[in-house]
Order: structure tokens, then sequence, then C-alpha cells
């Protein structure tokens, strides 16, 4: 950040100047700027007297600062006198200190170069000494190796193991001093070491099988701890697959063999695993020796040479095996064989050597051989194909102990496929799963199809009540209530098939299927109620037909409720008695509710409309007679009930013996809609009749 003032103390200026003291010692002070800023501020005339009265202040300031400091400029003066004089005296002394220096240092940067020649001669002799004990000891291995090697097949077998040690130590030298003189080896000296080598290894190998042949677990322990510390434990893993295991898998693992086995496939897996009991017990138990164990790369002959084997003569020689065409073969091949899997992996000594398997090619390899995708999409379309066909427009009537539909009872019978012996696969439990929540909801999907397409047909006015569409309506609510009570029940045998770790899984995933056969409930009953309700408001509408049966037929004071009322009473009850033994008492309520929640908004309709025309006619015969009245000087009696009374007196029955139908079903009447204003509507028209 830039600096506005210089870092010094300026004298103090009397009072009443027009500007400011350290506006001088700015660093971006201008005089067109000064003046311009306090034009203002004072005339010219003014600015130019308070700048005078300035200046000879700071001319006395300055005039005090000489004075101050005069006697120490005299004294630097003073002092300074003679002082070149000194100083020439002492530099001739000090230009040969530093000759002397500058000689010192050249000597020592002559002496340091000189010992860094001896001494990086020395690191050349020292490595060149190195290079020829080095190529020495090779001299003298290979020496060694030749006399140990010679004829070591005519000596017996036991000094053949102690000769083989020690020429395995000396090979390990002779690796060792060989690639430490690599520039002096002469060629014929490598294709000895190479000679040596695999002489070596084939006097071990052919021990190796000696040994094993003989059932001399000492002996082979000690050619496979030698071939390991020649670092050859691929080479002998792959030896021993090629010259022991496999002949011994070749008659074993074949299509001829597996036409012959009695126990078909199963029986191939038993003979295979007898091998590790039988002929390659001994072999098993050497490679997995603690001696061995002290290795960075132990032998893993379960897995390499073994497994490999095995599975690489399956894919090949039994190819068939993994044909998908036909799914019941298919299954019982594919669960012989994974049983066949665990039964190898209590072999392995360890969770590394399960491991090491598991990450083999082979075992990948032969994973993927088996399609399992073709084989569920065949599965598919057996299970939900069969459970398609099963489905009809309208429910049929089965009256099982289990379900009382066909079709429900397929939907279960499909879930109990999807996890039954025979057709469950472990590595598709995914898809199952899945396939069990597709038949759950396209059950739930017929089911509202069936109670939808009835809400969707052309509205008719119906003649009766429709007893199989409801009869159907209540056996699929029956069904789905069956059906979610063996939900938990299903859910259970799901979790005992799958892995521990997808159970946490399983309900949530559940419960949009169990919402779904809860939403199908609501449809049903929306079903049930448009089907009576359509039947119930062509009988209500008949209200209408009131006015017809009161007028000019001297019919008495009405005490009963019209036929209609009877009707509809008759048709709910019908229904009632058959419904309350086999609903729920929750579900009957809701159902009557909404029942009467439709039928009294249109029953309120119809009513209002009687009483309108009825008070219409009556001002209407009213203006009549009054008219009559005056030309004949007569009056009638005004408390004779009338024909729109009796018709209102009627109306009031109906709607009240309609209030008594809802509260015999246990309806709360004050809460169905509009009819409490129907009941006050009925009760004002007739609260000023006077019956006699």
């Amino acid at each position: 950040m830039e600096k506005d003032s210089v870092e010094f103390t300026l004298p103090p200026a009397p009072r009443g100047l027009c500007f400011d003291r350290n506006d001088f010692v700015k660093t971006n002070f201008s005089v067109d700027n000064f003046l311009d800023e306090h034009q203002n501020a004072a005339s010219l005339e003014t600015m130019r007297d308070d700048l005078g009265m300035y200046l000879k202040v700071l001319r006395l300031a300055m005039i005090e600062l000489i004075n101050k400091d005069y006697a120490n400029f005299v004294n630097l003066c003073a002092t300074l006198i003679g002082f070149d004089k000194a100083i020439d005296k002492i530099q001739m002394p000090l230009e040969q200190l530093n000759e002397e220096l500058l000689s010192v240092q050249h000597c020592l940067e002559k002496a340091m170069k000189e010992l860094s020649m001896w001494l990086n001669q020395r690191h050349g002799l020292q490595k060149k000494k190195q290079l020829l004990k080095y190529y020495s000891q090779t001299v003298n291995c290979i020496k060694t190796l030749e006399n140990i090697l010679q004829n070591i097949s005519d000596k017996k077998i036991l000094e053949q193991v102690a000769l083989t040690d020690r020429a395995a130590m000396q090979y390990n030298q002779l690796k060792f001093s060989i690639a430490k003189c690599e520039s002096l080896t002469k060629p014929e000296q490598k294709d000895q070491f190479n000679d040596i080598g695999g002489k070596l290894v084939q006097t071990l190998n052919k021990l190796l099988f000696q040994f094993w042949n003989d059932n001399d677990g000492e002996n082979l322990l000690k050619i496979l701890v030698t071939l390991a510390s020649l670092d050859r434990i691929p080479e002998t893993e792959m030896l021993i697959r090629k010259q022991a295991v496999a002949p011994l898998l070749q008659d074993i693992i074949s299509e001829s063999s597996l036409q012959r086995s009695p126990e078909g496939l199963e029986g191939i897996y038993n003979r295979i695993l007898s091998l590790l009991d039988t002929n390659l017990k001994l072999l098993l138990t050497v490679t997995a020796h603690s001696k061995l164990t002290f290795l960075m790369r132990k032998y893993r002959f379960l897995v390499n040479c073994f497994w490999c084997e095995v599975e690489s003569r399956l894919e090949v020689n039994l190819s068939s095996i993994f044909a998908p065409g036909n799914p019941q073969i298919f299954y019982k091949r594919y669960n012989e064989s994974m049983h066949f899997i665990r039964k190898l992996e209590e072999y392995c000594t360890d969770e590394a050597t399960v491991t090491l398997m598991h990450e083999t090619a082979e075992y990948k390899s032969f994973l993927r051989r088996w399609n399992l995708p073709v084989y569920f999409q065949i599965r598919f379309q057996e299970i939900a194909g069969k459970y398609e066909v099963s489905l009809h427009n309208n429910p049929t009537i089965e009256n099982s102990n289990s379900f009382i539909l066909k079709e429900t009872q397929a939907c279960w019978r499909a879930l109990q496929e999807c996890w039954a012996e025979g057709v469950y696969i472990d590595a598709l439990a995914h898809k199952f799963w899945k396939l069990s929540l597709q038949l759950l909801s396209r059950y739930a999907h017929w089911a509202s199809v069936f109670c939808v397409q009835r809400n969707d047909s052309p509205k008719i006015e119906p003649m009766s009540v429709n007893k199989i569409l409801i009869s159907n309506s209540i056996s699929i609510y029956l069904d789905i209530q069956s059906l979610q009570q063996r939900l938990p029940q299903f859910l259970s045998l799901v979790e005992s098939k799958i892995s521990t770790q997808a159970i946490a899984i399983l309900k949530p995933s559940l419960l949009h299927s169990e919402n779904a056969l809860l939403a199908t409930k609501d449809k049903i009953k929306e079903c049930i109620v448009n089907e009576m309700s359509d039947y119930c408001k062509v009988q209500l509408k008949q209200v209408s037909d009131i006015p017809r049966l009161y007028r000019k037929t001297n019919r008495s004071v009405p005490t009963k409720p019209c036929a209609y009322i009877d009707v509809v009473s008759n048709a709910i009850q019908e229904f009632n008695e058959d419904a309350s033994k086999k609903l729920d008492n929750a579900f009957l309520v809701g159902l009557y509710e909404a029942l009467f929640n439709v039928m009294t908004v249109s029953y309120y309709k119809y009513v209002e409309d009687v009483l309108t025309s009825v008070q219409k006619t009556e001002d209407s015969l009213r203006r009549l007679k009054q008219i009559r009245e005056k030309m004949s000087q007569q009056s009638t009696d005004s408390n004779t009930v009338t024909d729109g009374d009796k018709i209102r007196l009627q109306v009031n029955v109906d709607v009240v013996s309609y209030g008594k139908i809802a509260e015999s079903l246990m309806v709360n009447v004050n809460c169905v809609h509009q009819f409490p204003e129907l009941l006050y509507m009925v009760k004002e028209s007739v609260k000023n009749i006077d019956i006699k």
C-alpha cells in the first residue's frame, strides 16, 4: 500500500491557517491540486499571507536544528582527519593474508582431486576383484554341479535325494554368481548352466513321481521342498497336473462314462472326489505340509493341479451338461455341480485356498458356462404363462380349502412354484423374487380390471341387482384377504432359501404388492357400491310417482312408506344377509356408508324436485281457488288436509324409513352426505300440517 507522506515531524503551525501543514509532505503533493482543493477555503491573498507566515516558522525551525547539531557535525569532521592513512596502513597485511588463504585453498583442492582419483581407482579394483570372485564361483559351481550330477541316476535313491538337495543349493549359488558376472560369462558357460539346470530338474521330477508311486511321503516332501527352493512351483504344479491328475481323469470325465454311470453326473463327481481320498491323497497331504508354509508361494495342488484340470475336462469332454434346453435336467445337473464345488471347498485347508479357487479363470469360466438366464426364461414362461392362461375375464369358482377362486389358487401355486425344489436356484434369487412380485401385481391388476370394466361399461338402468357380479366381487375380496394372510408364510419360505444379506430388503419390496392388493379392496367396494346404488337409485326415483298417487284420489293420510322403500330395503337386506356371513364388519360398514353417500345425493335431488313441484302446484291451485271464492262469495275450511299435504307426509314417511334402513346397518346417518339436509327439508315441509 502506497504511503501518503514521508515520516518526519514538521514544526507546529500557527492556529487559523487555511491549510494543513501535513499537505506539503505527501508523496503525491501538487501545487495545482493544493490550490484547487483550497480555493473555496480562502482567497489567494489569504493563502499568500498564511504561506508566508508558515515559511517563517520553517526557517526558524531550520536554524534551531542547525544550531542543535552543529557540534556533532564539527566533531565528525575532526574525527575523520587521518582516517585514510590508517586504512592504507592495514591494507597491505590484509592483501598478504588473502594471498596466503588462496594458496592454501589451491593446495587443498589439488589434494582432494588426487585423493578422489585414487579412491575411484581403488573402487574400480574392488569391483573387478568382486567380479573375478563371482566368476571364480561360477566356474567352481559348474564343476561341482557336473561332478554331483555325473552318473547320479546310478546312485541309490537316498543318495540321489541328498545329492539333488546339495545340487539345488549349488545351482542357486551358481544362478546368483552368474547373474553378478554376466559380462565375463562365456556363451558355453551359459549353455552349461542351462544344461545343468535341465538335468537337475529332470532328475527331481523323476524322483518326484517315483516317490509318489512308491507312496513315500517323506522323500516326496523333500523333493517338493527342493523344487520350491529352485523356484519351480508353477512348473511342478503343471507337471503334476498333466502327468498325475490328467491320466486319472481321462476315463472318468467323458460322455461315455456319463452314459454308463448309474447315478449320472452325480456319480461322475463322486468318482472325481474319491481320487482325493485314494490316488491323489498323498499329493494333497504332502503339498499342504507345514514344512512348505514358510515359502512365500506355496503349492496349491488342489486348485492349480486338481481343480483346473477337472474344470478343463468338464468343459471339453462333458459340454452336454451345460445345455439349458431341458430345465429339469439342467436344474439337476447344476445343483449336482454346485454340490461338487462345495464338497471340493471342504478339502481346502484355509479360506485363502477357497478364495484362490474362486479367482481362477477356470472357476469363472465354469460358472459362465451355466446359462442361467436361459434357464430362468424357460421357467418364467412355464410359471407366468400357465398363470396367465388361468386368468379369465370372469372369476371361476373353485371352492378349495385355501381359496374360493381358481385364479387366486393359481397365483398362490405359481408363487410356491418359484421357490420349489427342482425350480429355484440360488444364483437366480433376485430374478425369482422379481417374478413373485410380478405375479402378485398381475393378480391385483386382474382383480382391478374386473371391477373397473364394470364401472366403465355403459350406464343402463338395471331391473335387478347383478348378484353374480356382487358374488364374484365378494369372492375376490375374500381371496385377497386370504392371500394377504399367507404372505408372511410366503416371506418365511423365501427367507429360508436366500442368503442372510438379502433378507433385509425383502419385506420393504413386498410392501408395494401388499399396497396393490389393498387398493384392489377399495375398487371391489366401489364396484359393489356402484352396482347396488344403480339399482337402488332407480327405485328411489319412484318418489316422483307419489304426486300421481294422491292427486284427486281421496286416499287417506299416509302412515307407511311406499313400495319403492320396501324394495330398496329388501335388496339391501338380502345383500346383507349373505355378505355378513362372509365379509368382516369393518368392510361392510364402510361399504354401506359409501352406498348411502351415493344414494342419498340422488335421493335428495328426487325429493327436492317432488316438493318443489308440489309447492308450485299448490300455489297455482290456491290462486285459482281464491278467484273462485271471490266469484261465489264462499269460503272453504282451510284446515282440511290437502293432496299436497298428503304428498309431503308420504315423502316424510319415506325419508324417515330410508334413514332407519341406514341405521339398521350401523350407518351414522348424520355423517351421510346430504341426509341431514334431506331430513330437515321434509320435516320443514310437514311442520304446519294439522292431522286430525
